[in-house]
């Protein structure tokens, strides 16, 4: 077993917690290059379904600018994460939770900007198009409601579901992460308490 000090070397780095933080660090940098990638392509189908109309072409060209926008904001939080997980202090037995929390606050943050500028951006496209060019994409069904209907009240319901989505997904990213934090210190105490 002296031979293999490579498993040895392994689990101390996982223990410790730095292959953790290098692991996630690098995947959310490759999660942001793949943000980047699904925007390009979401664009390029956006414009294949898109009306002919000048309305249309417009209004579609508004959604691609807010389609962008969300992609940019993907992109940059998830960049930004990274370097917050590189740069997470290295306290022993102390990473996972933290970077946990970290995860939460991020999935929040992607969730409202999607929903926030997707669904203006989808509003405005419904709008400017008078209904003729909606983003109906099935792969946007998962941030955007449906937008059938007359083109006012199918505008107003895509924005004001995707500004309470975003509230409601910034919210519960950062609620989880303070439960998570709330649930440690509870813990943390309870230790403490046991041993004075």
């Amino acid at each position: 077993m002296s031979k293999l000090p490579l498993v040895p070397a392994l689990l101390r780095l996982i223990s410790e917690g730095s292959l953790f933080k290098q692991v996630f660090a690098w995947l959310l940098r490759l999660w942001t290059v793949s943000a980047i990638v699904a925007g390009v392509w979401l664009s390029i189908e956006l414009w294949r379904s898109g009306g002919t109309s000048s309305q249309a072409v417009f209004g579609n060209l508004v959604f691609q600018v807010a389609l962008a926008l969300a992609f940019y904001l993907v992109a940059h939080l998830s960049w930004v994460r990274a370097q917050d997980v590189a740069a997470m202090p290295q306290i022993a037995g102390e990473v996972i939770i933290p970077l946990t929390r970290l995860l939460l606050r991020l999935g929040g943050e992607l969730y409202a900007s999607l929903t926030a500028v997707l669904g203006t951006g989808g509003a405005l496209m419904i709008w400017i198009s008078a209904g003729e060019a909606r983003p109906d994409l099935a792969e946007l069904r998962v941030v955007l409601p449906g937008a059938g209907g007359d083109p006012f009240p199918a505008g107003l319901a895509m924005l004001l579901t995707g500004l309470a989505s975003a509230a409601l997904g910034l919210l519960g990213g950062y609620l989880a992460s303070e439960l998570l934090g709330l649930l440690c210190a509870i813990e943390s105490n309870t230790r403490s308490g046991k041993q004075g």
